[in-house]
């Protein structure tokens, strides 16, 4: 007999859904977003975007709960001094400040856009599509505004013109991305929600085990980074 036909008995616990997957977006930001940066990447944005984007998708696709998204890129944020530690860059400068809030302000478009598409999205890939390519671009236009109230890179300096330039060319990769990753991201999750839930139901131990030593993991990883560079 499949277990996942009790929905209420194989439900899948939200908050540790929420470390695993914020956890694992945070180490990504870390590692690979770090990296990228420092090697220059021209398209950094929508790797990471899009990357972003896919967790977010396979959170949404488990949880049903768009509201909670927001957490997600909070925990991913929290990561990023490890990338200054590991870079040799301080702490609070603006290789760590600015890309934080720009992850916090991916998760709190793809929460808005996700909240309003969220019925259709279950429903039909177009809507997904959608959802993928206006979370990705409302991402950088809040960004945008936020930088630019607080002063960050070089947002200020910019005139309106130039804003929506820089808006367009970096948010529109980040958009397009998303068009992709999202749909990816949510039948992952969709389609790997019995197994999951399979798992807990049937080795419910096994599963709390492995689940906390992958959130243990991710912030053990850098820490070790850091003590050993």
């Amino acid at each position: 007999m499949n277990t996942y036909l009790n929905p209420e008995k194989n439900r899948i616990p939200t908050g540790l859904t929420l470390a695993v997957i914020g956890s694992v977006w945070g180490l990504l930001e870390m590692a690979l977003g770090g990296f990228l940066h420092a090697i220059h990447f021209a398209n950094q944005g929508a790797v990471m975007g899009g990357l972003a984007i896919s967790l977010m998708a396979i959170f949404l696709s488990i949880t049903k709960k768009p509201a909670l998204v927001p957490l997600l890129g909070i925990i991913a944020a929290s990561f990023k001094p490890f990338s200054a530690f590991i870079f040799g860059e301080p702490v609070f400068s603006a290789y760590v400040i600015n890309p934080a809030i720009a992850i916090i302000m991916e998760a709190v478009a793809f929460g808005a856009i996700a909240f309003i598409f969220k019925k259709a999205m279950e429903k039909h890939l177009f809507a997904q599509i959608t959802t993928g390519f206006l979370a990705g671009a409302l991402g950088i236009v809040l960004y945008a505004v936020i930088a630019s109230v607080f002063g960050l890179g070089k947002w200020p300096m910019l005139d309106m013109a130039g804003k929506l330039d820089t808006i367009v060319s970096t948010g529109l990769p980040v958009a397009l991305a998303g068009t992709i990753t999202l749909a990816a991201g949510y039948y992952l999750g969709k389609f790997g929600m019995p197994k999951l839930a399979n798992f807990k139901t049937n080795y419910p131990r096994l599963y709390y085990v492995t689940s906390a030593a992958a959130v243990v993991s991710c912030w053990v990883i850098p820490a070790v980074f850091h003590l050993g560079a």
